[in-house]
Formats: C-alpha cells, sequence, structure tokens
C-alpha cells in the first residue's frame, strides 16, 4: 500500500483503539521515527507518531464501550420501551462519566483534521461495534471511510503486518453487534421494568428493590433452579461398599464388589460367604489406550482450567488473560477456536519461550524442535476472527502472582499441544469369591508423551496388580464394608455453569462470565464453599417465571435470537425486522406481567422478605456442615434458627428464638455448642441467651424472653 493511500494527500491518520494500553502498544510499535505522548484534561493522553515510511498517526483510546442504549422516553417507570438511541454511556461514577465524555470530546476535535481513520479495536462483535459507534458518532460518519487493523497479538510483527495490510471495515459485524445490544437491552428493560412495577403494586409504593431478568438471565437461572429442586428432593437412601484385600503370592492388592449392595439384609451373607476363602481369577481385560494431547485453549477451556487448577472464577480469568494480551504476552483471549495455524510461527515462539522464559524446561522444547513435523493436536472448533489463545514468547517485565499463573498455564498447554500421545495400559481383573464377583482396577503410563510438559496441571494416577491367569487363586486376606449414602447431583460451580451455558448455546464467550456475575449480584443466587447455590429470591423469579411467563425462563427463545443475530452478521436479517420480532415476541409476556401484576409483585415481595431474614449465627452444632440462620415463615411470620443445610442433608436442627426484640450476633458460643445471641428489648433491655432450651444456662439463668416462644414453630 503506497503512503498515498494510507495518508491521503497530506495530513494524518486518526487510530481508535478500544483500550489505553492498546493504544500506548501500538504507537510504541509504529512510532519508530517519532512519538509525542499528548496529555489532555482529565489524564486523557493521545499519541502524534511517525512511522519510518514518515506516515503519520495520531493514536487515541476508547474506554471499552463509549455509547450505550437509552430508551428515548425518560420515565423510568413506563413500559414496553422500544425506541431507543445510542448515547454516551451513562455512569454513576461521576469522574468516570466525565471522561467518557471528555474523551469523546478530544477524539471528535482531532477528527476534524484527520485525512483517514483506521478502526484498531479488538476484532469481534463487541470490539467492531465501539470503534463504529466512535467512528460514526464522535467523527461524524466516518465508519464507512474508514480502514481495519486485524490482528490476534499486540507483538510488533503482527501490528506491523495489519497496517501494512490495512482492509475495509464489515458493516455486517457492526450491525451484529448492534443487533445484540439491541435484543439485550430491549429485553432486558422491559421484563425488568415490569417486575419492579409489580414489586412496587404489592408494596403499595413504599419500597423499591432493584429486580433483572433477561434473554440469557432467566435461562441461566432455570439451570440452576432446577438442578436445586432435584438435589432437595433426593432422597440419600443408604448403600454399602464392600471392599476386600487380596494375596497373589507375596503381592497384595485391592478388589471391590462390582456393585454396591442395595439392602443391609445381604450384607451379612456377603461377609460369611467371603471371609477368609479363597477368589478365583474368572475375567481378564488388558488393553492399552491412547492418551491424546491437550488441544489449544479458546476462552471457555482456559476459564474451566483456571477454575479447576487455580479456582478462579470465569471473570477473574478473563480479566487477568486480557492483562497479558495488553501486555503483548498472548494472543486475544475472547476466541472460540481450538485451532493454531501455522501463519502465528511455531518454531519462532518456541525459540522465544526458550530464551525469554527461564521457567520454562529448555530440554523439552527443543525436543518438540527435533520433531520432523511440528504439528499442534487441533481441536474442532474454528473462530473466524482469530486462532486459539497462545504465549507470544515476548519476554515479560514484572507480573502480578494470578498474571504468572494464567500464562505458565497458557504457556504449558500452548507446549503440551505439540507432544506425542500418552499410552497407558488398563487392566480389570473379576475375581470370583464364591459367587460374587470383586473388580480390580490397574492402570500403568507405558509412554508418558505430552504428560510431563502439562505437569503439574494434569497427571495419571498408576495402580499396578500382580500378573494373573485365568483360573489362578487368590487369597482373601479380608473384607470390610463402608455404609454411606447415595449422593444427590452435584451443584454447579462457574466452571459447569460456565459449560452448561455453552452446551446450550446461550450468551457468547464474553458475556457468560458477566451474567453469572449479574446473578450473584441480584442476590439470586450465592456462592458457598460446595457451589452456587439458588437463593429464595432465585427460586421466587424461576417460579414466578415458569407460572405467569414460561418462555423467558426456556432456552427456546434465546437460542432463537441468537440464530438471528448470526442472520444479521451474514447479511439476511437487518435490525428493523429484528426489531419488529422483539415486540411481537414481548407483546404477549408483558401483557400477561401487566395483568397479573399483583400476584407476581406479592409472591416476589414474600420472597424478599425470606431472603431478607436469612443470616450465619455460626456453625450447626448437629451436623457441622451447615450454618444456622434465622428464618422467618412465611405463612405464620414466626422466626427460628434452623440449619441451612436442612433441605440438602436432611439435617434437622431447630431453635426457637424470642419472637419479639432485635436479634443480634454474639460471635459466641455456648458451653452446649448451640449460637449465643443478644437479644434487645424495649427499653434497651439486651438478654444474651443460648437458642438451646435444653441448655442448663438457659434454666439456671431463668430467661423470661423463652416465654414468647411457640413450641409448634416449624419449618
Amino acid at each position: 500500500m503506497s503512503e498515498d493511500n494510507v495518508l491521503g494527500v497530506q495530513g494524518y491518520q486518526l487510530v481508535i483503539c478500544e483500550k489505553p494500553l492498546a493504544a500506548k502498544r501500538i504507537s510504541q510499535v509504529l512510532g519508530s521515527k517519532n512519538i509525542i505522548e499528548k496529555k489532555h484534561s482529565l489524564g486523557i493522553v493521545v499519541f502524534e507518531i511517525t512511522s519510518d515510511k514518515n506516515q503519520r498517526y495520531i493514536v487515541c483510546s476508547a474506554l471499552g464501550h463509549m455509547y450505550s442504549l437509552t430508551p428515548l422516553e425518560k420515565n423510568r417507570k413506563k413500559y414496553p420501551i422500544y425506541e431507543t438511541v445510542w448515547s454516551p454511556r451513562h455512569s454513576t461514577i461521576v469522574n468516570e462519566k466525565k471522561r467518557i465524555l471528555e474523551t469523546l470530546k478530544v477524539i471528535s476535535r482531532i477528527s476534524e483534521g484527520a485525512s483517514g481513520f483506521i478502526h484498531a479495536c479488538d476484532y469481534d462483535l463487541e470490539g467492531e461495534l465501539i470503534g463504529y459507534n466512535i467512528l460514526e458518532y464522535a467523527c461524524k460518519h466516518k465508519y464507512e471511510q474508514s480502514q481495519r487493523a486485524k490482528f490476534s497479538s499486540l507483538t510488533d510483527s503482527e501490528i506491523n503486518q495489519s497496517f501494512n495490510n490495512l482492509q475495509r471495515t464489515d458493516i455486517r459485524i457492526a450491525q451484529a453487534g448492534k443487533a445484540r445490544h439491541l435484543v439485550d437491552f430491549i429485553f432486558g428493560i422491559n421484563l425488568s421494568r415490569a417486575l419492579v412495577s409489580c414489586l412496587t403494586v404489592a408494596n403499595q409504593d413504599i419500597r423499591y428493590h432493584n429486580l433483572s431478568i433477561g434473554r440469557v438471565q432467566g435461562p441461566t437461572l432455570g439451570f440452576m433452579v432446577d438442578k436445586e429442586i432435584k438435589i432437595r428432593e433426593h432422597i440419600p437412601d443408604p448403600v454399602w461398599h464392600v471392599s476386600g484385600k487380596f494375596q497373589r503370592d507375596n503381592s497384595s492388592f485391592q478388589a471391590n464388589l462390582s456393585n454396591a449392595v442395595r439392602k443391609f439384609s445381604e450384607i451379612q451373607e456377603i461377609l460369611a460367604t467371603c471371609r477368609n476363602e479363597k477368589g478365583t481369577i474368572k475375567k481378564i481385560i488388558s488393553k492399552n489406550k491412547k492418551v491424546n494431547p491437550p488441544t489449544p485453549f479458546n476462552l471457555s477451556d482456559l476459564q474451566k482450567e483456571a477454575f479447576r487448577i487455580l479456582r478462579l472464577s470465569p471473570s477473574v480469568t478473563l480479566s487477568v488473560a486480557e492483562s497479558l494480551y495488553l501486555a503483548a504476552l498472548i494472543s486475544y483471549p475472547r476466541t472460540s477456536s481450538k485451532k493454531l495455524p501455522s501463519s502465528i510461527g511455531y518454531k519462532k515462539i518456541l525459540d522465544l519461550l526458550s530464551t525469554n522464559y527461564a521457567t520454562v524446561d529448555k530440554s523439552i522444547i527443543q525436543e518438540l524442535l527435533t520433531q520432523q513435523h511440528l504439528v499442534p493436536h487441533q481441536g474442532i472448533e474454528e473462530d473466524p476472527a482469530h486462532p486459539a489463545i497462545y504465549p507470544t514468547g515476548i519476554k515479560h517485565k514484572k507480573l502480578s502472582t494470578l498474571q504468572n499463573k494464567i500464562l505458565d498455564l497458557i504457556i504449558k498447554r500452548f507446549l503440551a499441544t505439540f507432544g506425542n500421545s500418552a499410552v497407558t495400559n488398563f487392566t480389570e481383573v473379576t475375581i470370583n469369591v464364591n459367587g460374587h464377583d470383586f473388580i480390580a482396577k490397574g492402570n500403568t503410563i507405558l509412554n508418558y508423551g505430552w504428560i510431563p510438559i502439562y505437569e503439574p496441571y494434569f497427571s495419571i494416577k498408576e495402580t499396578s496388580l500382580p500378573h494373573f491367569v485365568k483360573g489362578d487363586s487368590v487369597e482373601v486376606n479380608e473384607v470390610t464394608v463402608v455404609e454411606d449414602f447415595i449422593k444427590p447431583l452435584a451443584r454447579y460451580n462457574q466452571a459447569s455453569l460456565l459449560d452448561k451455558m455453552e452446551i446450550e448455546g446461550i450468551g457468547t464467550k464474553s458475556t457468560r462470565a458477566e451474567t453469572i456475575n449479574l446473578l450473584i449480584k441480584r442476590k439470586y443466587i450465592v456462592q458457598d464453599k460446595i457451589g452456587l447455590e439458588p437463593t429464595e429470591l432465585g427460586f421466587t423469579i424461576i417460579d414466578t417465571m415458569k407460572k405467569f411467563i414460561p418462555d423467558i425462563v426456556t432456552t427456546k427463545l434465546t437460542t432463537f435470537l441468537e440464530s438471528s443475530i448470526k442472520r444479521v452478521e451474514e447479511g439476511e436479517l437487518d435490525i428493523i425486522n429484528l426489531q419488529r420480532y422483539l415486540e411481537k415476541s414481548l407483546m404477549n409476556p408483558l401483557n400477561k406481567i401487566k395483568i397479573n401484576e399483583l400476584a407476581i409483585g406479592n409472591e416476589i415481595k414474600n420472597g424478599l422478605a425470606t431472603s431478607g431474614d436469612k443470616w450465619s449465627l455460626g456453625k450447626c452444632p448437629k451436623c457441622h456442615i451447615g450454618e444456622m440462620v434465622l428464618i422467618k415463615s412465611n405463612k405464620t411470620h414466626k422466626r427460628f434458627l434452623a440449619c441451612s443445610k436442612f433441605r440438602v442433608t436432611g439435617c434437622n436442627a431447630i431453635a426457637l428464638v424470642p419472637q419479639f426484640g432485635s436479634i443480634k450476633k454474639s460471635n459466641g458460643t455456648c458451653t452446649c455448642g448451640w449460637p449465643i445471641l443478644n437479644v434487645m428489648f424495649k427499653r434497651k433491655r439486651t438478654w444474651k441467651i443460648c437458642v438451646n432450651r435444653s441448655c442448663r444456662e438457659n434454666r439456671s439463668n431463668k430467661i423470661e424472653s423463652h416465654h414468647n416462644l411457640d413450641p409448634n414453630t416449624s419449618i
């Protein structure tokens, strides 16, 4: 591309970046001849640079999304709302709002003297929309005149290559970005305002509570509530596991009864016929199994792996990965691809990693480089915008602990994809003892292949067994029985919920983590040690939606809308027709809400009351797993303490409390193990009481507040 084509007759090109760090990095790479950093008010920085080819650029940065949809109708209580306009993004933080407006003013002034425009925001739907809005509104309709810089990493070579090979902007991608925001906004604002209106009617305008529901929020919360119902309905039937210790020559090994025992009456018969007996090798299965290397990371896999290994939430992982991208240490993380094209330069990256990273085992890299064909193990998924996540190999400066951990995970995953397949030998031996089959399993690694490269993030447990021939006899040294209960389904954690959303096709790789965080923020779900649990408010929202507008909490509607957004991107559907469909699809649900406003409001009001009256008052003295929480009955309006896990484990720990007075946590535990409460009555009389009515401390002190307790209170 000639200089005249880039710059016009004279002047500079205005470059729009998505984030300040990206603008700085691009300026450092392109401004090889001259770079001037100019500071404006409120800390806004622009870079005036000249390349070695005397090409002049002014590089500006957005602050993420600078524009957002706002309703034309300013009455916040009104719905339905369909008429919208793009306006500078509102922020409740005064300084942030001022900075957004000032940044747009600076870009607008600079655009007046520009001879050309370059869109250099992240190359995806969101990045395209960020640049589109700035070029259209701040720069006065310059999007169609602009050129696109496409890159997947902020390395010198990719930045130079992208600016030497500028492409035309694609309005279809920008329109798809607009369509996604329109769909989310129209659904979110109308349904959320409708729910708030219902609650306001039920509360008679006395109290306001911020509620929200949307096309992705609803189904995601629905997944959790549906699973939680199954967990709470689960009956923990007893089950017995029988295992035996066996002897073959001088080797001992363990085998388990092939099936768990469901009837206690069978246990004695099994023990009597198996103890101190001999077993016969009935069947031997032995086969080699190939364990392929892992595929390269896409964003979802990185988030799930970081949660599994480091227990990091998906949103934190994305934030750390983005910081590594802006430091030019990894490629663009918001990708759905599991493929690494050869154009990224496998050998070059391996050489850079060997040179710049002391923590990387150089012998591993040297061994990889000796391969005749350096080809990574690829996945099926492909993203037309970006390859899978890979390290650039660039030497890093000081990083935070989390950055180092995520970077190490990405580097080792990248290296492991080039490793050879591992091979294991799996053996399963069936031993018959007087008609009862015991199974012994062995697993040995024959070829470690890629596994040492990915350590410590992956390992295979090895179990060795003696050599057997069918018909061999073995001694039964010991038979033991362990009583257990059939476990309920595991709750979703942030990684498995992310996986469920991906499988169901709701949300995007960039927004799924945000949806989970929003559900937590709205107090529809809570994070505890064993996973994510819906709150009573979360249950109420889903129950109410299923009762009155069930389509909102199913995947059918949101999946259809995702396909509609895709059609916009492919040029098969325009936004006007998409908006008409939105209005049509919302008409019936909003009418149903309006008709049942008071009933819906009362249900949500009760859900809020139940959720609001719970807080932890100490560990449960019976199961030692749950917390003792204060609950107010919806039916009797009486309050009591109960174990927070009573619906999960069946723990029946319950304690009555005074029905009058203000209850405060004392942070103390009685000698009997039950929580101690501070109860303040009128005239500032305060009692310190143990909630255990059988406690000697209470009987000796004759606490009069217990006269107010109702012995018939129940959960």
